[in-house]
């Protein structure tokens, strides 16, 4: 009866108390902990070429209000957002950084290049630097991971934000093998051996090794021809070549001819007879034709005995 009266007697104090409960100061500062808290999703796709090289292109998507509020900031600061991969030793070296702010959509875009982000071993090609990533996708030319942060940097001002991140790896063209270990954090992937691409030369080898053959071939004559070669012995032009003596000219059987009417007979010391009144020097007949002079250089005939040079060359007559 008195327990009966006891509890009577509690329950309306009870039931002020619950209703009381949801206005205490530390419930009410849980609550506006949630409705103020901002978080942030980021699309991180990454093409690996077949040479190990990257193209980055991160979208970074923010929550409506709180980006009306300081997204102008990263207009005004892009170097902000550079420092995460600047800092990030996955990353290496950066390279064409470029950023692009859309205050429409409330997202950042970021693309720069990264050469040898994947490495070459023993076991395939090898990505590191993923984690604490969870594998959500795996294919030969496409591997999906996924992953949930909380960020407090340059991306958020320094403000805490939950982040949902999606890694997206594009693998180059003939990939096979892809395999992520979440345990290590790595991506492995094998390629076949390159195979290089024939270029005009090693496409039509054969055809060009003959014709090269011919014209060595043709050349070698050529000079041959050249280093064998005489010059021709110079003729004097037919006009300018001087007559034989009749003696010369008849045969040994037939009778001389009959002297020229005008013309002197042969004197007994074997030489011509000259005409009366008339001895050219040299012992000539007049009547005789006088013997063609030449140049002794370039074979030109001489105009008289009396020229002192060559009218073709100038070189001086002895």
């Amino acid at each position: 009866m008195v327990g009966s009266r006891v509890l009577r007697a509690l329950f309306p104090l009870a039931l002020l108390c619950a209703l009381l409960i949801p206005y205490a100061p530390g419930a009410a500062a849980q609550e506006l902990g949630k409705e103020g808290e901002f978080s942030l999703r980021e699309e991180y796709r990454m093409e690996i070429d077949e040479v190990g090289d990257a193209r980055i292109t991160d979208v970074i998507t923010y929550d409506r209000g709180w980006f009306d509020e300081y997204g102008y900031l990263f207009e005004e600061n892009p170097g902000l957002l550079s420092r995460r991969y600047r800092s990030d030793s996955g990353v290496g070296e950066v390279e064409d950084f470029e950023v692009k702010v859309d205050a429409r959509k409330a997202t950042v875009t970021i693309s720069f290049r990264t050469p040898g982000l994947a490495y070459n071993l023993k076991d395939g090609w090898t990505v590191f630097g993923y984690a604490g990533y969870a594998l959500d996708r795996e294919s030969d030319d496409e591997v999906v991971l996924e992953a949930y942060w909380t960020l407090n940097n340059e991306w958020t001002l320094f403000e805490t934000m939950g982040l949902e991140e999606r890694v997206v790896i594009d693998l180059p063209a003939g990939a096979r093998e892809a395999r992520f270990d979440e345990s290590s954090g790595t991506l492995t992937y094998r390629l076949p051996p390159a195979k290089a691409e024939k270029g005009f030369l090693a496409a039509n080898k054969t055809l060009l090794i003959l014709v090269f053959s011919l014209l060595m071939a043709v050349s070698l004559l050529l000079l041959l021809f050249l280093l064998t070669r005489r010059a021709a012995p110079f003729r004097a032009p037919a006009s300018l070549t001087p007559h034989a003596p009749p003696a010369a000219q008849a045969g040994a059987g037939e009778p001389m001819p009959p002297a020229a009417a005008g013309t002197a007979p042969e004197t007994g010391d074997g030489g011509m007879g000259t005409e009366a009144g008339g001895d050219i020097p040299g012992g000539q007949a007049s009547g005789a034709a006088p013997t063609p002079l030449y140049c002794r250089r370039c074979g030109h005939p001489r105009a008289s005995a009396q020229e002192r040079f060559c009218r073709r060359c100038g070189t001086p007559h002895a």
